[in-house]
């Protein structure tokens, strides 16, 4: 029993000791000032303004005392206390940064280098027209446009009047002036402390309609892993009741609002407004004001349109110089009741027989009949083809012998 106590002492005075050893190691490492292995800071866009900034939980701060040859990394406590083992404990919560690192070099002492070396987290609550209201875990680092893109907005939501809320009063902020301008003001840095409302849009006097093949730009990006069927449909959907700018135009919405497609006809908008249709070309959006109720048409240019004896009829993009022979390859070839040879192309109210002579273009109907052949034969075998002609001849001049005339 003595010896089996023995060996147990020893094996936790070699652990303790090992443990002691470590200890030292990492203390003398951090003594030399190993800063190679600190992690990176967060990324940043530009260089934090140390007047601007507000320091708060969840800072860190590296302080070097020269002299001693050592280093902390030492975050602000809950409290808002930044905590120097053996030196002081000094409240700096909801300084600025150039106040707080003039606090903390009063109390480092001499031959001492403060520096903020990475920012906090905050929580902020995003409600109003949103998917999923609640409270956002977010850097201190980002701006308004990186919190919209996690997340997904009501198709109600006024996104261009979204409201930073806060104890000094409340910013009505038009991201757009962001994204189309390049304005920062209207991208602002997050606070701690600042709530966000997305309002909803008045359906009767804040809202228009959109169809076509035209998708509405979203703020929101998600990763495969992310989509459900419940924010797919919402993220992603093309049409329906989009709220506008109470005076803007057709050219503003558009740049603002709609991602450029490839099959849009820019020169044929259709605007239904109050039970009358208005054409509008491209050229003139730049001054057709939006009203409220406006239903916007956006017309999907004309298409090829492949039909008859084909492998695969339908409709097909068009390609500047395709050939018919070309369209009629895209639609996988005649079948054995057509012919290259048999093919039309409709255009208006005229019919071209001969197509490869002409120019193919948009919204033309390309038509291939049936050959000759299949008229003559249609389903039935060569063989069969000459045994009935045959048969016919043969009765044919039989008739002619019966009536004397051979």
């Amino acid at each position: 029993m003595k010896k089996i106590s023995i060996i147990v002492l020893i094996f936790m005075l070699i652990t303790v000791s090992a443990w002691s050893v470590e200890l030292s190691t990492s203390y003398d490492r951090i003594q030399r000032g190993a800063i190679s292995i600190m992690p990176s800071p967060i990324e940043m866009e530009a260089e934090i303004d140390p007047d601007e900034y507000i320091v708060g939980v969840g800072d860190q701060f590296m302080i070097e005392k020269i002299q001693e040859q050592i280093i902390y990394l030492l975050p602000i406590l809950p409290t808002g206390v930044l905590s120097i083992p053996g030196v002081a404990t000094i409240n700096i919560g909801g300084k600025t940064l150039t106040e707080a690192i003039e606090i903390i070099s009063e109390k480092a002492g001499p031959y001492s280098n403060i520096s903020l070396y990475d920012i906090k987290n905050i929580r902020v609550p995003v409600v109003g027209a949103v998917i999923n209201p609640g409270i956002y875990s977010i850097s201190a680092a980002w701006r308004l446009s990186d919190l919209l893109k996690k997340v997904p907005l009501s198709c109600l939501g006024k996104d261009h009047a979204i409201e930073i809320k806060s104890k000094n009063g409340t910013k009505i902020i038009n991201i757009y002036d962001f994204y189309t301008k390049g304005d920062l003001k209207s991208n602002p840095y997050l606070h701690a402390g600042e709530s966000i409302y997305i309002p909803f849009a008045d359906l009767e006097k804040e809202c228009i309609e959109v169809y076509g093949p035209v998708k509405l730009k979203k703020f929101v990006s998600f990763s495969k892993g992310d989509l459900t069927s419940a924010n797919y449909v919402d993220t992603l959907s093309t049409t329906g009741l989009v709220p506008f700018i109470k005076g803007e135009t057709l050219w503003d919405f558009y740049q603002r609002k709609i991602q450029v497609s490839n099959t849009m006809d820019y020169e044929k908008i259709v605007i239904v407004r109050d039970k009358k249709q208005l054409v509008v070309s491209g050229t003139e959006m730049n001054t057709f004001k939006l009203q409220a109720k406006d239903k916007i048409e956006f017309i999907t240019l004309p298409r090829i349109v492949i039909s008859g004896h084909v492998n695969r009829p339908g409709t097909y993009n068009f390609i500047p110089g395709h050939t018919v022979m070309d369209y009629i390859a895209m639609a996988g070839g005649v079948n054995y009741k057509g012919s290259n040879k048999s093919a039309i192309v409709l255009r208006d109210s005229k019919k071209y027989k001969h197509p490869e002579k002409i120019e193919i273009q948009r919204g033309d109907i390309i038509l291939v009949k049936r050959s000759v052949e299949d008229i003559l034969i249609g389903e039935t075998s060569i063989l069969s083809f000459i045994s009935i002609l045959a048969t016919i001849t043969t009765t044919v001049i039989t008739a002619f012998i019966a009536a004397g005339s051979i």
